[in-house]
């Protein structure tokens, strides 16, 4: 399904700290009545002035606001609400709290700031990628930044489901508020380093041929993981879903161009 294109005017009706990582931002808007119950866990856009500011409708004529996506991690159609997570980056410690489009940090520095009354404009809601779990083996794996997107996943995961869940976080005091079918091992990596998820991940036993893959972190992370599986053939289409959600080092707008060039190459 692809997104609603018309932008969604939405208002802060709350800020709160889920753990000492991550933010998560209560938005409420009329049209959010309107959405799906299967809308949770999917994509939206928050729309930005390229100085920072939520007010798009400054933006020269000839520009396009600034947009970054996120994940609607918890939905109540009645009261026209939806809850958007933010992991803390460092740029929240820091006095200069300036973006642009070469320094990046839009969505984080306005979700550090944002207060109650706040309004924005959203764009969406698309629909994450689907796979087929219903496989002998799943293997879900997640970093900070993937976790409203994973924990929409696990719901999906049938009782008798056999596999394991990657999770990488910043503490420990991070872990999400899962439960997991008997049949799914939990693996918790902490540390901020992207090769840690990835070389936990290349270290499962895969017990067969029927895999479900489920994978979203760090772009070199994402990489490194998707080649172990390739390399041992375990790659069924209608059964994985690489993406990566940012790349160490670099800018949003430089990991989009990245991720595009590598979806290009046939590897994405």
């Amino acid at each position: 399904m692809k997104p609603n294109r018309k932008p969604k005017a939405a208002t802060v009706i709350d800020s709160l700290s889920l753990t000492p990582n991550m933010l998560r931002i209560v938005l409420q808007g009329d049209d959010f009545k309107q959405l799906q119950p299967s809308d949770l866990g999917g994509y939206i856009k928050l729309m930005f002035h390229p100085e920072g500011h939520t007010d798009i409708r400054q933006v020269p004529e000839g520009q396009r606001p600034i947009m970054r996506t996120y994940t609607i991690s918890e939905l109540n159609l009645d009261r026209g609400e939806i809850s958007v997570d933010f992991v803390k980056h460092e740029i929240v410690s820091t006095e200069d709290h300036s973006v642009n489009t070469e320094r990046g940090g839009y969505a984080i520095a306005w979700a550090m700031h944002a207060s109650v009354g706040d309004n924005i404009f959203i764009g969406g809601p698309g629909s994450s990628q689907d796979i087929d779990f219903s496989a002998d083996q799943c293997i879900l794996i997640a970093d900070m930044t993937a976790i409203p997107a994973v924990s929409a996943k696990i719901t999906t995961l049938s009782e008798d489901a056999i596999g394991d869940v990657f999770v990488q976080l910043t503490s420990p005091q991070d872990m999400p508020n899962w439960t997991l079918p008997k049949g799914v091992k939990l693996h918790t990596v902490i540390g901020d380093d992207p090769e840690q998820l990835a070389d936990a991940v290349t270290q499962v036993e895969i017990q067969n041929q029927d895999i479900a893959l489920w994978c979203a972190c760090e772009f070199t992370a994402m990489k490194t993981i998707r080649a172990h599986f390739t390399e041992k053939d375990l790659i069924q289409r209608d059964k994985s879903y690489f993406s990566s959600y940012w790349k160490q080092g670099v800018t949003e707008d430089g990991h989009k161009m990245i991720k595009r060039e590598d979806a290009e190459r046939g590897e994405g």
